[in-house]
Formats: C-alpha cells, structure tokens, sequence
C-alpha cells in the first residue's frame, strides 16, 4: 500500500482592469433565438497587482493498493485525486499556432479530477514475455464548455464565451510485451470514451447539447499501438512503429441555404461532435547506427536514420466545407499536416 496526500492552494492575483457583468454573468442565454450569447460588461473594476481576487484550496489524496498472488502474478487498485488550475482553451480540431491558457478566477472554477483504476499484471515464461490490463473511469468537475461560435484567438474577454460543465472517460487498456531476445516489442490496445455534458444553470437553459453527453474532442474509441524492435548486431539497431486511432470527434453539416448565389452549409447546434474525423493511423521506422565504442573514451554517440509516415497516410487534422468557385458545387476539403518526413537524428552523452 502507498498512500499520500497533499494540500493545494491558488490565489488569482489583480490585473489592470476586470470586467463586471450584470448579475455576475458573462454568458447570457437569449430566449427569444434559443441561444447562448456573450454579455455586454456593465463595469471595469482595478486591483492591484497584490491584490487577491479569487482564492482555491484542495485536498488531494491518492491511493495505490497491489497484491502480489505468486511469482508471476499481481492486482493492483489505485485512486487519486487532483485540481487544475490552469486550463489550456480549444474549442477547434484544426491546429493552431498558439495555445490560449486562462487560470482559475472569478469565472473559471478549478478543475477537479478523481481517478479510479483496477489492473491485473502477469509475466510469461520466467519474464520472457508479460501482459498487463487496467480498467479506469476519470471524473472531471468543472470541464470548460464553450458556446456555439466562440472564438478564443485574441479574445480579451473568455469568460463571455466558457460555461462550466463535467466530464467522464472510462475504458479498458491491455498490453502485451516481449521482453528478450534479439526481437522485442510490444502491442498495446485501449477501448475507452471520453465525454462532457454542461447542464443548463436554471429551468430555462438546455446547456450544450441540450443537457446531453456528447463525445470530448479527445475521444478515441479505439487505440492501437504496435512496436518492434531487431538487435542485428551491436551496430545496427532496427525499430519500426504502427498507430492507429478512431478519428477525433468533429461535425459535419446537416443542410445547406442559399444566399446572393452562394451555397452556405448549415450545423446543428444540438448535434456537438456527433460526427469523426476519418480514422488516423500511420507507419514509423528507423535504423540505429552505433559505432564500436572505445572503453576508454567518454564520448558516446549514435546516428538514427528513420522515416515518419512511411507510406504518406493523409490524416485529416480537420474537414472544412465550402463551395467550389468553378464548379459551384459543395465540396469537403481535408486539411493533412504531415506526409513521409525523413530524418536523420545524432545523439551523443558524455
């Protein structure tokens, strides 16, 4: 047994100026076109630089339990919890040249997370070979929700695009190794769902996606990892690498109008990631080269030669829509950031 705890706490410090909002609200919900909209600042208020604004505290415990049943074999249970204070904002799948960051304060509560995980672990002829399984479920309070169009790029005021809602993933994972020999490798396997729901805040709000859970822009259904590795000699060392993932939740339109002659695609907004990104997987080799090393020299080296992608998979980042100026037709344009990417690497340690 291992057990521990910890106490944590934040304080959100004064800045310039801080919006003030009627009612303390900075998204309001308008009844009459059934949406949610940005508020309009009522006030500034000026703190000091000293000055707490808002302030956190947490107790973390954690918790790791294993039982040994022979030589070869064990379980293990675990639990633990942990706060977030600072929160990365994304509200796209499309990569983006900066990540937008916002700390706890008066309108973004910590996120809380408690963890739960049962695995079981066994070693196969004298450790030769070993598997290992775990099943987990995570339980996230105060996930971070955007509203339908919001825009974080340059946006002084995110508190009038975020609501608070909760999270939950849970699944399974195996893996399976090959510890000696020349050959080795592993094969690892994880079928899990990663969800979020925000609740309306009264009787007269849907929340996101009415009330319901949807898919997490981190859900992946099915994960796949495969990973050998040949010893041909104490020169050579050959490696290749194959992944594959269920596509990333995104949305895909539903219907389109027309206006002063062009086609404008249309979303539902009560649909939030109900559809995916094509499946994402790719091929990764290398060769390591090791020179014959002097026992008297303190200099070590290795050059590794490898290829990324080795048979230039177009992975789709993310699928815009839009129309076709010669054609005038729809069209779906898949945006892929990386083909075949040769390398050549030299690692050294002294």
């Amino acid at each position: 047994m291992q057990y521990g705890a910890r106490f944590s706490n934040f304080l959100r410090l004064g800045q310039d100026e801080l919006n003030v909002y009627a009612n303390d609200t900075p998204v309001i919900y308008n009844q009459q076109f059934k949406k949610y909209e940005s508020a309009e600042a009522i006030a500034t208020e000026s703190f000091n630089r000293s000055d707490v604004i808002s302030s956190f505290n947490n107790f973390e415990p954690r918790l790791s339990l294993s039982y040994i049943l022979d030589d070869n074999t064990s379980i293990k249970a675990s639990y633990n919890r942990m706060a977030q204070y600072l929160h990365l904002l994304s509200n796209t799948a499309s990569p983006t040249p900066l990540d937008v960051w916002a700390p706890s304060g008066r309108f973004i509560k910590p996120q809380l997370l408690d963890q739960y995980a049962v695995g079981y672990f066994k070693s196969i002829k004298n450790g030769d070979y070993s598997i290992e399984t775990e099943v987990f479920y995570k339980d996230i309070q105060n996930r971070i929700d955007y509203i339908n169009g919001a825009n974080l790029i340059a946006n002084n005021e995110i508190e009038t695009i975020i609501l608070n809602g909760q999270a939950r993933a849970y699944g399974l994972e195996v893996l399976f190794k090959k510890n000696e020999g020349d050959f080795k490798g592993w094969f690892a396997y994880t079928l899990s769902r990663s969800e979020q729901q925000t609740l309306g805040r009264n009787a007269n709000e849907p929340g996101i996606n009415q009330g319901e859970w949807y898919s997490s822009p981190f859900d992946k259904t099915h994960d796949i990892s495969i990973n050998a590795s040949y010893e041909l000699s104490k020169k050579w060392t050959f490696n290749a690498n194959f992944l594959f993932q269920t596509g990333q939740p995104t949305n895909y339109p539903v219907g389109q109008y027309e206006i002063q002659g062009l086609n404008v695609p249309i979303f539902d907004d009560n649909r939030r990631n109900a559809d995916r990104l094509p499946a994402y997987h790719r091929m990764d080799i290398s060769a390591t080269l090791t020179p014959e090393k002097n026992k008297n020299r303190k200099w070590q080296a290795e050059w590794v030669f490898g290829i990324y992608n080795l048979y230039g998979r177009q992975n789709a980042a993310s699928i815009n829509f839009r129309q076709n100026r010669e054609t005038f037709r729809n069209e779906a344009l898949q945006t892929s950031i990386f083909g075949i990417v040769p390398s050549v690497t030299y690692n050294f340690k002294f």
